[in-house]
């Protein structure tokens, strides 16, 4: 198959090259969900390979193995597979690697001149630093949509350079990514009454404020008023929750299924070739489905789960955001239940990456009352002042959905960047928001007469 690189993918393996001309060795390269990032890999491995070096593509699910080695196929690159099961063909030049695998096959594996990170933003964790000390005079390139860990911790510690492709909203105003429709509740949910743990909300935190009313609306009913007839992703809390869902979806006479990182990998892998094929319209699924899952007839998504991590956030909210050949008027839709985007904003919002940890604002305590003298105590605690015992075992929460309307968000958006523009001081102020924005100087001159600035 003949692969033609799009004038951006193209612009980004430029841009790599000069880092690498420039002496920095590691370089993270960002590009946003559905951009390419396989193909604009696969094009620099197969490049290496012709130049008579090597090439190790890294990747930490068996799923992205598997997506990567048909995609690396279907360009015409003759690769090996470092997986489980596996033959093993380490002197073909390039290798896709199962991080998994190759962490323990590291003396078999001849270091290779570049290293390819696939999801990078994973690059910090104990076993890929093992692999990167291991070939320490080879040249890493890390990709991701998302260059912070989970936590939003920055990679600097790994990477010397970053590389910004296109943004997702440059994406969709090509023609590149779907346009969507978000919908959202006015959210209940404290993001201070939940613990942070691995900069995630804790699940027992997240089920008893569930109890309290964060799933806002039906849905189900949602589903079917907003996204009638289309195949959505629904990412919930966890087994029990998606599990409640699908089987919800199926009482209503619309084909579900559930699975999770548990489920039986043949009974996975036929359930999402059975998604793929449309036999199943709704896929429930907890803590799975994030990263490079790409189908493309997706068109769209189910947010029932709460998130602190904008990372997982961007993966979760952009999945059904690519491009379907078979249908070019695809209109995504986003089914927000949780309000992840009043703590986000926008999947294709303009975010400032760098390679540095953010700094994050001190949070308030979580707190419990004690129900014998009503006094407040740190929520971890198992015994109050007054000798009262909480419950020492976890119940199975059941997760509950309160009535309520989810609404199209077009809005906030809209008031933020009115916000820029009203706190413009001047033309240059204005120019500055035109470049970011992509607008002409027209539209510098024209929002400048009527702020009625000069200069």
């Amino acid at each position: 198959m003949d692969i033609s690189l799009r004038p951006y993918q193209q612009q980004l393996i430029d841009d790599v090259g000069y880092e690498y001309s420039e002496g920095r060795r590691r370089v993270c390269a960002v590009a946003p969900c559905g951009a390419g990032k396989t193909i604009m890999t696969a094009w620099m491995a197969r490049g290496t390979a012709l130049s008579g070096r090597r090439t190790v593509f890294m990747v930490h699910r068996q799923e992205l193995i598997e997506q990567t080695s048909a995609t690396f196929t279907a360009m015409g690159i003759r690769h090996g597979l470092i997986a489980a099961g596996a033959a093993k063909e380490y002197g073909l030049p390039v290798q896709i690697a199962s991080v998994q695998t190759l962490i323990h096959r590291l003396p078999q594996v001849q270091a290779p001149d570049l290293l390819i990170c696939d999801e990078c933003h994973h690059i910090v964790a104990n076993t890929y630093r093992k692999i990167i000390d291991q070939f320490a005079s080879s040249y890493v390139l890390g990709v991701t949509a998302t260059p912070e860990r989970i936590g939003g911790q920055g990679l600097g510690e790994i990477f010397e350079s970053l590389v910004l492709g296109p943004t997702a909203a440059e994406l969709i105003a090509a023609g590149n990514l779907t346009p969507y429709d978000y919908y959202a509740p006015p959210t209940k949910f404290d993001p201070a009454a939940a613990h942070v743990r691995f900069g995630e909300y804790v699940k027992n935190d997240l089920l008893s404020q569930m109890d309290d009313a964060d799933v806002i609306g039906d849905i189900v009913k949602n589903y079917q008023n907003l996204a009638a007839g289309k195949r959505a992703i629904c990412y919930c809390i966890n087994r029990a929750h998606s599990e409640h869902v699908a089987e919800s979806f199926r009482a209503a006479g619309i084909p579900a299924a559930h699975i999770d990182g548990e489920t039986h990998k043949a009974v996975r892998v036929r359930t999402i070739e059975d998604f793929r094929l449309g036999k199943i319209q709704i896929l429930c699924n907890a803590e799975l489905l994030g990263e490079g899952f790409d189908v493309p007839a997706m068109e769209a998504v189910i947010l029932a789960r709460p998130t602190a991590s904008l990372t997982l956030y961007i993966q979760q909210s952009m999945r059904p955001l690519r491009p379907d050949p078979n249908n070019p008027e695809k209109r995504a839709v986003i089914i927000d239940h949780v309000g992840n985007v009043f703590r986000h904003g926008m999947p294709d919002e303009d975010r400032e990456w760098s390679l540095e940890t953010k700094k994050r604002k001190p949070r308030a305590m979580a707190i419990k009352i004690c129900p014998a003298c009503y006094t407040a105590v740190p929520s971890t605690a198992r015994t109050c002042p007054c000798g009262y015992m909480f419950g020492g075992t976890q119940e199975e929460r059941t997760i509950t959905e309160k009535e309520g309307t989810l609404t199209k968000i077009e809005e906030i958006r809209r008031k933020k960047r009115r916000q820029e523009v009203g706190m413009a001081r001047s033309v240059a102020d204005l120019t500055a928001i035109a470049l970011r924005r992509g607008y002409s100087l027209r539209w510098v001159s024209r929002m400048a007469d009527m702020k009625r600035l000069r200069g």
